[in-house]
């Protein structure tokens, strides 16, 4: 598809502030403060994760975001958002935010009230700027720089003193994850399937220039000094210069040879393998670490994991064994708001951003013909996190997209527990999402009726039951509820079904 490479990197860094302290060579903070839901409660609670202790036991109705540099933020009943110290969990620093993000080691925040401009915060909830008035979005500190965008669709850089650093001239941008190097695109591109792409410092200087037809990046950040990236089947790494260089974590060997159905190297340098669906971590001598007798395992600070048999978790240490009595059946392990939006959005640039998405053949690089095969450059290597799954999640800025195919991802072998994707899939939806909660009541019709008012420049007229359909028979819905704006594009109109649209309680 012409257009996957662009949102594909585009949209990466999100994708991996999710998993933060995932499968990479290093970690962007250390984990030591876990949200969980204990056995036998629907509350949330706090969980040290190096001591085993709870230290907020049963504290919250919604779940709390992951905790750095002693801060989290938690939905309130209000539906807006609080920040509280973990030294002090139940009484809040700062609240009543509409859109927030989690703060840094660098002790700063971002967020908005409704109807107001983002500002940033300290960890004593003190604003330590307002941002001007026509940034839209900014992103989460990392590293000393959040990335920001402006009303006219450009993003650029500002430092923990909210002065910014790298003016917004690029048409999307990534975060300093690890080290002091971003990947950034460029809006003038000669060629939609051909992405051109730079690499910048923290001062916005364009270290080299590169495009996908000689290489893919298999992440938009650098990590132990290079940018790991596919030459045509071969992975290949580049440094700060663009040069080809070794792979300075190429210690796999070992492991590769170890007979398992699959592994995944942690930022520690140890592998969590696979083998006959039971999880277990080995060292790249491939020395049994943790035995392989896990139902998961998931690294969080590379001297802790969370260990899964059935429906039950708990922490053990790196050599498996058990770290307090603590039993849990969720963990909040993943950044839900890795961007926080101004308190009030302009309707018209919204509705037009939106339309620009999608048209009477495909939405955002998607239609009808598109399979799971196509968007292979979303997909992590471990096909049994997709099984009993039938959608691809991409966060875009302010948006979620959701890729909805015609069966699971992946499929289950009954004899080996293993699974394998079903490239073969075809997409049958997309849903666009915009959660605009943080903005006054009215935003939702606002921007709904705009797009449908001009749906007719895109080919679509209105067919019924608020089901618009184009002369390919591709089909369009839109509504909204809780806040949040739907658009749901469908590559078939005789599957589109109408949306309700529920204002706000």
């Amino acid at each position: 598809m012409k257009i996957f490479s662009r949102l594909v990197l585009a949209a990466l860094a999100a994708l991996l502030l999710s998993a933060c302290n995932g499968n990479n060579a290093t970690y962007q903070y250390k984990t030591q403060y876990l949200p969980v839901q204990l056995v036998g409660s629907e509350k949330w609670s706090i969980l040290d994760v190096n001591s085993g202790e709870v230290v907020a036991k049963d504290a919250f109705d919604n779940a709390p975001s992951p905790i750095v540099a002693g801060m989290f933020y938690v939905m309130n009943n209000e539906g807006s958002y609080d920040y509280y110290n973990v030294s002090a969990p139940t009484q809040p620093v700062a609240g009543h935010f509409g859109s927030v993000t989690s703060f840094s080691d660098d002790g700063v925040a971002v967020c908005s009230r409704v109807g107001a401009a983002l500002c940033v915060i300290d960890t004593k909830g003190n604003v330590v700027k307002e941002l001007p008035r026509e940034v839209s979005q900014c992103s989460m500190f990392a590293r000393g720089m959040a990335a920001f965008q402006n009303d006219n669709g450009s993003w650029g850089y500002i430092n923990v003193s909210g002065d910014t650093i790298v003016p917004a001239t690029w048409n999307s941008v990534n975060l300093f994850l690890y080290e002091d190097y971003a990947l950034v695109i460029d809006g003038n591109q000669a060629n939609d399937s051909i992405v051109s792409f730079s690499i910048i410092d923290k001062s916005g200087n364009v270290k080299f220039t590169e495009n996908t037809s000689n290489y893919q990046p298999l992440q938009p950040y650098f990590i132990n000094g290079v940018l790991p990236v596919m030459k045509g089947d071969t992975l290949v790494c580049l440094n700060a210069s663009g040069k080809e260089v070794a792979n300075p974590i190429d210690d796999s060997e070992k492991v590769e040879k170890g007979g398992f159905d699959d592994y995944s190297r942690t930022p520690s340098g140890d592998y969590i393998v696979v083998k006959n669906g039971k999880t277990g971590m080995v060292d790249a001598a491939c020395n049994v670490l943790i035995p392989i007798e896990h139902d998961n395992l998931i690294d969080i600070n590379g001297e802790r994991l969370i260990a899964a048999n059935g429906d039950t978790f708990h922490i053990v240490d790196h050599n498996g064994k058990p770290v307090g009595n603590a039993k849990f059946n969720s963990a909040h392990v993943s950044e839900d708001n890795p961007y926080a939006t101004r308190g009030y959005i302009d309707t018209d640039l919204a509705a037009a951003s939106m339309m620009m998405m999608f048209n009477e053949i495909s939405a955002c690089g998607a239609d009808a013909e598109t399979t799971l095969m196509d968007m292979n450059q979303m997909l992590s290597t471990n096909p049994l996190q997709y099984a009993g799954s039938n959608t691809l999640i991409l966060p875009q800025g302010p948006y979620t997209i959701q890729y909805v195919f015609d069966r699971d991802l992946a499929t289950v072998n009954a004899d080996t527990t293993s699974a394998e994707f079903n490239y073969d899939a075809r997409v049958k939806c997309v849903i666009i999402s915009l959660n605009v909660s943080h903005c006054p009541a009215n935003t939702e019709p606002a921007v709904v009726n705009k797009v449908e008012s001009r749906l007719g420049t895109k080919g679509f007229v209105l067919a019924r039951d608020g089901i618009f359909c184009s002369d390919h028979l591709t089909a369009l819905t839109m509504g909204y509820d809780q806040g949040i704006i739907r658009t749901i594009y469908y590559m078939h109109f005789n599957e589109s079904v109408p949306q309700d649209k529920k204002k706000r309680k």
